[in-house]
């Protein structure tokens, strides 16, 4: 589902902040994009309702490229790998 969650942020950066196609990869690193942290809150909060996840504030970063993003977001869905299941 990583793929999905690429493409819905590059879908938001493209749309909703209008940044060029030409300019946004898998490998693009969000400053590089001129992203900055409000505009990653404002990111969180359209994945947030578009995947019924909480993204915590902070949880996306401007160092982070689309690809590292989407595998924070997707990861919030995993069930923990923790605890006495997990060992």
């Amino acid at each position: 589902m990583t793929g999905s969650v690429t493409q819905m942020i590059i879908e938001i950066l493209t749309g909703k902040f209008e940044i060029p196609a030409e300019e946004v990869s898998q490998g693009t690193v969000f400053e590089e994009l001129a992203v900055d942290s409000l505009a990653l809150l404002e990111m969180s909060l359209i994945l947030e309702k578009r995947l019924g996840v909480s993204i915590e504030e902070g949880v996306l970063t401007g160092q982070q490229t689309i690809e590292e993003a989407a595998r924070v977001v997707e990861g919030l869905n995993a069930p923990a790998a923790t605890g006495p299941a997990a060992a």
